[in-house]
């Protein structure tokens, strides 16, 4: 059961940092040898080189790098089993690299409440991909300027009181035919984001003149290149320089929204962390049943369950986030690029956390054996070595993608020896 859990474990996380990060490399390149822009692409003659070819991050994208390497210290600790040779000590072992996956999970959560810029990066990743997905091709004229009478026929199509504005109530009415979910997005957080974005009046509505200023904007963002400081402000935890006079004014206006709904976030927060301990216990309780059909499914079409466990499932978990991700990857500009891989460096610190932390839980409270050394060792190495490259530089030209690339089958090399050669498992 540990196996087969710890191979799933390891084949999204690796599979995660390196096809899927590869493929946003190759997908999103574009000229970053010299001042050049991603809008002058099309233009640009310059002969194809995997050293001038690539993509940017901002800071922020290299916070989140750092933040996925923490989720590598209960790994590391779980290597000491290997050198223990008792029993009761490799249970030691492991309620305590339990304990440490359960306090950086906790920690995590905490931080975000009270830091949100992790939440703000993924709600602006996933409000980006509704916005190419559903906006871009219809509101777009055939020059490539927003059309203005597409953009007022769909205000009056949202107004349903034909009161020339647009409350949050016929936002949502608007949004029931519209799979949001599907982009990771829920209805609220949505609707108010597009309050936030739209309403500079401040009066909770959005006459015509916002809202034909907040799509064009939308429109504008979603297919020219981010402001190199757009998205670069620093989380406070890393923070080293003091902010301009605008980034101050920004910080200000959002402070004042947020005192405003102080009692509704809190209350969001309690939900959140509710959902959270519900999620993890069905996850729990339908551990040992997923694993079992895996093993089961395995001798049936005679598939080795190596390959299930840590090809065929993790392809089939991590399908649709990796086109969702190659997408956005696509409108070749430094916010998309920065937003994208943000989102994988916070999913596979949940995915180590949670994954790690479920199945601890069960191999500790059952008693039953680990010795899936290599699995993890596997995890450890291939997460370090992306997370290092990843949050020591927001340049990464073509050949990185290589690199990525061919170190999925490398790890799935460095497994067979260490578990068929050097007996590890």
């Amino acid at each position: 059961m540990a196996l087969t859990g710890v191979s799933i474990l390891a084949g999204s996380a690796v599979m995660n940092l390196t096809l899927i990060w590869g493929s946003c490399v190759v997908f999103g390149n574009y000229d970053i040898s010299d001042s050049s822009t991603p809008s002058a692409l099309e233009n640009n003659k310059k002969p194809f080189s995997l050293t001038d070819y690539g993509v940017t991050t901002d800071d922020a994208t290299s916070y989140t790098a750092r933040i996925m390497i923490l989720s590598m210290i209960p790994f590391l600790i779980l290597q000491i089993a290997k050198l223990i040779n008792s029993s009761s000590g490799i249970r030691v072992v492991i309620l305590i690299s339990l304990l440490v996956t359960l306090v950086f999970l906790f920690l995590y959560c905490f931080y975000q409440v009270f830091q949100p810029w992790i939440q703000e990066r993924r709600l602006a990743y996933v409000t980006k991909k509704f916005v190419t997905k559903n906006l871009v091709t219809s509101l777009l004229a055939a020059t490539g300027k927003p059309d203005e009478s597409r953009i007022r026929e769909l205000f009056c199509e949202i107004d349903l009181n034909n009161n020339a504005s647009i409350s949050a109530a016929e936002l949502r009415a608007l949004l029931l035919g519209i799979k949001l979910e599907e982009a990771g997005l829920r209805n609220e957080d949505f609707v108010k984001n597009v309050l936030e974005d739209f309403d500079a009046s401040g009066n909770g509505r959005i006459d015509e003149t916002e809202f034909h200023r907040g799509i064009s904007k939308w429109l504008y963002d979603a297919n020219q290149p981010a402001d190199d400081n757009q998205y670069d402000e620093q989380p406070k935890i890393f923070a080293r320089t003091a902010k301009s006079e605008e980034q101050q004014r920004l910080l200000a206006k959002k402070a004042k929204q947020q005192s405003q709904t102080a009692e509704n976030s809190w209350f969001n927060y309690f939900k959140a962390a509710f959902l959270l301990i519900i999620g993890t216990a069905v996850l729990t309780l339908l551990a040992q049943p997923v694993i079992d059909a895996v093993d089961e499914f395995s001798s049936a079409v005679n598939i080795p369950s190596f390959t299930i466990s840590y090809v065929v499932i993790p392809v089939a978990m991590n399908y649709r986030e990796a086109m969702g991700a190659i997408k956005s990857a696509r409108l070749k500009t430094k916010q998309s690029i920065s937003l994208t891989f943000s989102e994988i460096h916070n999913g596979v610190f949940m995915n180590n956390m949670m994954g790690l932390g479920i199945f601890l839980f069960l191999v500790y409270i059952r008693n039953l054996s680990w010795d899936v050394s290599a699995e993890v060792l596997v995890i450890l190495i291939i997460c370090t070595l992306m997370g290092v490259l990843t949050s020591s530089s927001t340049k990464f030209q073509l050949w990185t993608a290589i690199v990525a690339y061919l170190t999925y089958p490398i790890s799935l090399g460095l497994l067979y020896v260490l578990t068929q050669v050097a007996g590890w498992s």
